[in-house]
């Protein structure tokens, strides 16, 4: 009898180890994202109930939507919403994600960003433009940038045109958000 009390306390212990190590690592893995993009633009990417990816090109008409990325003006030549495409849930967790950027290189260099994923809920929304050539992101308003791990870089550069879908783009004009 006391042999199947020692394996159940051992049973308990060990779970108790293991959910103890369980949060831990959970806890851990976005430690520096949250650092980088703030809790509140971390949580946008996560839980955003619309998201946007936009395609930038150099500014050409004056009656074409803008964004300022590091006081540079890039026009929206297109925008779609791609909140229920597949596959964006798993681009969502991995800009969460420490394992997902190269933290000690720091990027240099002239940047040539050529999409945003814009993330909103109601009123609130943050903008993350992606240069996939070099792996970048950069949290838009903001000099923050980091680089991507080559293998997510050239994902996005794979996905994010698929997911424009050009030909079923809106159009945008500067009325559009």
């Amino acid at each position: 009898m006391n042999q199947g009390k020692l394996v159940i306390v051992f049973i308990f212990g060990l779970s108790a180890v293991m959910g103890g190590y369980a949060w831990w690592h959970h806890f851990t893995q976005g430690r520096q994202c949250v650092e980088f993009w703030g809790a509140e633009a971390a949580e946008m990417i996560r839980y955003a109930p619309l998201v946007k990816v936009m395609k930038l090109a150099p500014p050409e008409a004056d009656d074409m939507e803008t964004i300022q990325i590091q006081g540079e003006p890039h026009e929206v030549s297109a925008s779609k919403d791609i909140t229920a495409t597949p596959g964006l849930v798993h681009a969502r967790q991995a800009l969460i994600e420490d394992a997902s950027f190269l933290w000690n290189e720091i990027p240099s260099g002239p940047s040539n960003w050529q999409y945003v994923l814009r993330f909103a809920d109601g009123d609130q929304q943050i903008s993350v433009a992606l240069d996939c050539d070099q792996g970048r992101v950069l949290l838009v308003g903001t000099d923050r940038q980091t680089t991507l791990k080559p293998h997510l870089a050239t994902a996005y550069q794979s996905r994010l045109p698929k997911w424009l879908g050009v030909e079923d783009a809106e159009p945008v004009t500067a009325a559009a958000d």
